[in-house]
């Protein structure tokens, strides 16, 4: 059995060895192929050829997110030319009047209502004239244009190219006239009111302790004295009333102080009355008479006077600007009203020492005199020289923008023919120069012999009223500045810039700003206050 499968098994390997040799003799037969699964294609690199091979494509970034398109606005045919504004013509000739107190108007026509006055001492543009020759328009008076009579003018430059201009329509507004000053006593125009003050303050016992000032007569039963508040000292170099350099020491152990000055016909003299850092002018009894508050920081003077009694006024401008005050002769209940508000009335009735008997005479209008060396000696024995605690001013070399033509200022006070005063500009020493009354009188310093000049002038329109208090024979004023507002203007530089005098509170200074709240700086310089009613009939010429 064993041997038949051997047999077997060779047979088959001779078997295949046979089909094996078969094959290498001949051709190779086609094998029926084993089915297996497709294999995945795999790309196959090209071989490089001339032509270069193009960089990769940029990738393309992700879609931003849409922005809503806005509705297209349909494009006009054209778009219109505005309509240019009425150009004001260049003018071609100026004008000065040939007399004073010249009117000026509305329009070419008495039936025009007026504006202000001009004087000999203007100069204005002429803008055109009327269609009979018979009216020149004018600029400008308290930032207007107006109309000139031919007959008050005398004409330069180029006459002939005058050009006419159309006459306003009469309405009611240019028919009425500016507003002007009111009479003594009026409730008119200015609102002037009448508040009445009654009996004085009560006195009660409570005598400060320590030395004080003011109420010499009264020893005991005082009223209650006002407190400031604890007030920081200035440091620096810079004055803060007139935004000059100032010794140092000045601010630390010095202190504003404060001259009251009489003006009236009968007063023979001013001395040292160019000097004061600021001088505040106020109308005073029965609205009839002016006289002049002075402050004194930076500067010196050897004679300083005459010196006059004080008023409401004076008491808040002490208030506001921590200032002792030098005078001659308060009555009464303006000193209970000066001691009760806090402030140092150095009368000179009360205290001597610091004043002298001006040597000229002149009745007691001209009687009382001081230098600032005996002023400062006084308030340093007198431990008053507490250092200068108020806010600045702001000060700067350029005005700002936005104001009028200003090259000459009027202000009404009643009795004209003494108190009426003007500044007039003078562009070579960019300051303003002070006049008075119907005369136009110089205002003179007595110390130098020179004229009193300004590098700012401000008018401060303030709510008077009239009190039932008498002083000899006439009813003292009453102002409202200490927690106040209101309108001001600002002269400097030739030019008039409208804002508002602000003080908020008492002791807190007082501010000059304009319609968004800004200060408005003062030019480096001394500067006086006119106050004045509200409506006052201010003129101020371009």
């Amino acid at each position: 059995m064993h041997g038949q499968r051997t047999q077997m098994a060779l047979a088959m390997a001779l078997l295949l060895l046979a089909l094996a040799l078969t094959a290498c003799a001949g051709e190779t037969p086609t094998a029926t192929p084993t089915p297996t699964k497709t294999p995945t294609p795999v790309a196959v690199a090209q071989a490089p050829t001339d032509t270069p091979t193009p960089p990769p494509p940029t990738p393309t970034p992700e879609p931003p997110t849409p922005t809503p398109t806005p509705e297209a606005t349909p494009t006009p045919d054209a778009t219109p030319t505005p309509e240019p504004p009425t150009p004001t013509p260049t003018p071609v000739a100026s004008l000065r009047p040939t007399d004073d107190d010249i009117n000026v108007r509305k329009g070419p026509g008495t039936g025009y209502g007026k504006i202000g006055q001009v004087t000999r001492a203007d100069n204005l543009a002429v803008l055109g004239k009327s269609a009979d020759g018979a009216w020149y328009k004018v600029c400008c008076i308290n930032s207007q244009e107006g109309w000139i009579a031919a007959q008050f003018a005398q004409l330069s430059g180029d006459v002939a190219a005058v050009p006419v201009v159309e006459a306003p329509p009469l309405t009611g507004d240019n028919q009425a006239d500016a507003p002007a000053a009111a009479a003594p006593g009026s409730t008119g125009g200015s609102g002037i009111g009448i508040v009445y003050i009654g009996n004085v303050v009560p006195p009660v016992d409570n005598p400060p302790p320590g030395k004080y000032f003011g109420l010499c007569g009264l020893r005991v039963n005082r009223p209650v004295r006002e407190t400031p508040p604890p007030r920081e000292v200035l440091t620096g170099s810079t004055n803060p009333l007139t935004g000059l350099p100032i010794d140092p020491a000045r601010l630390q152990q010095g202190r504003i102080f404060m001259v009251r000055y009489g003006n009236e016909p009968a007063i023979r003299a001013y001395y040292g009355i160019s000097q004061p850092d600021m001088v505040f002018e106020e109308l005073m009894d029965n609205l009839n008479t002016t006289r002049f508050t002075t402050l004194w920081l930076g500067a010196d003077a050897p004679q300083i006077g005459p010196v006059r009694s004080f008023r409401n006024t004076t008491i808040q401008l002490a208030q506001m600007f921590d200032a002792p005050v030098f005078s001659s002769g308060a009555v009464g209940p303006n000193q209970v009203f000066a001691y009760a508000a806090g402030i140092e009335d150095i009368d000179e009735r009360c205290w001597s020492g610091p004043f002298y008997n001006n040597p000229a005479g002149g009745g007691y209008q001209n009687r009382v005199l001081t230098t600032s060396d005996n002023l400062r000696r006084f308030l340093e024995a007198n431990g008053l020289l507490t250092g200068v605690r108020i806010k600045p001013f702001t000060f700067s070399e350029t005005p700002p923008a936005g104001g009028q033509p200003a090259s000459r200022v009027v202000i009404p006070y009643i009795n004209r023919g003494f108190y009426e005063v003007e500044w007039r500009y003078d562009p070579a020493t960019g300051r303003y120069a002070r006049f008075s009354g119907s005369q136009r009188t110089p205002l003179i310093d007595a110390n130098n012999g020179q004229q009193v000049t300004a590098s700012n002038v401000v008018i401060m329109e303030v709510k008077h009223d009239r009190t039932d208090l008498l002083v000899l024979g006439s009813y003292t004023i009453h102002t409202y500045l200490v927690g106040r507002e209101g309108p001001a203007t600002v002269i400097r530089d030739g030019v008039a810039i409208q804002g508002r005098w602000r003080v908020p509170n008492k002791w807190s200074g007082m501010e000059l700003v304009d319609a968004a709240g800004n200060p408005i700086p003062l030019k480096p310089g001394n500067t006086w206050f006119q106050i004045v009613p509200p409506n006052y009939g201010v003129t101020i010429v371009g």
